[in-house]
């Protein structure tokens, strides 16, 4: 399956990951996690993600992982090796909040009890 996304329009009014509908918000969270991984590329490189692949072939769920490229003319190619049946591209990314790849870490302001109890 091939999936063509411009995620400006997949975005509220606001640039952000809508609530609601929870598919839009699930898809978007995908294309999001794909444009952290390909933001940061250079042209005609590609890396394996941690993304599973979505796809079901014969019923059981693909144990691929997706592989981002970015692609000359700047978009995100993002497919499934071992199934070779999900393909993403992605373009109009660049101005997204993901662009630059993930966030900077920043102090933790607050300690976070992590203990169990």
């Amino acid at each position: 399956m091939k999936l063509v996304v411009d995620p400006r329009h997949w975005l509220d009014e606001h640039g952000n990951i809508p609530l609601e509908p929870a598919r839009l918000r699930r898809n978007m969270l995908r294309i999001a996690r794909i444009i952290e991984y390909g933001g940061p590329l250079k042209p005609d490189t590609m890396l394996e993600t941690l993304i599973e692949c979505s796809r079901k072939p014969k019923r059981k769920q693909c144990p691929g992982l997706l592989w981002v490229e970015k692609m000359p003319n700047n978009a995100i190619a993002a497919h499934c090796p071992v199934c070779k049946q999900e393909e993403i591209y992605v373009h109009d990314w660049e101005t997204t909040e993901w662009a630059d790849g993930p966030m900077e870490p920043v102090p933790v302001e607050v300690p976070v009890d992590r203990s169990v109890n």
